[in-house]
């Protein structure tokens, strides 16, 4: 029994750690997309296709390279806000390779 409810709080405390904040970017400006990565490092954000509105997409984005991993750096990117069909946010990609 003891064994079990140690092994339950272990996969809690290691969810939590991975948790990634999520935001719909349609209800949001660029302002506020921009201060929620600032605050949070890394989120998962839902946005619509700039071609397609009606296409909703959803990805990882950053606030600096220092929120990817040692392998990748960031790079720009742009989701659709509430004010803008192109708010500049960071995405981690792998470093080119030389």
């Amino acid at each position: 029994m003891k064994t079990l409810l140690l092994a339950a709080i272990i996969s809690m405390v290691a969810a939590s750690a991975v948790a990634m904040s999520t935001y719909n970017t349609r209800g949001m400006t660029c302002a506020q997309v921009q201060s929620a990565l600032k605050r949070d490092g890394i989120a998962q954000l839902h946005y619509a296709s700039p071609r397609n509105p009606g296409i909703p997409l959803y990805d990882a984005f950053v606030a600096s390279s220092r929120d990817c991993r040692s392998s990748n750096m960031s790079k720009p990117a742009y989701v659709t806000a509430r004010d803008t069909k192109k708010c500049q946010v960071r995405q981690c990609v792998r470093k080119a390779r030389r």
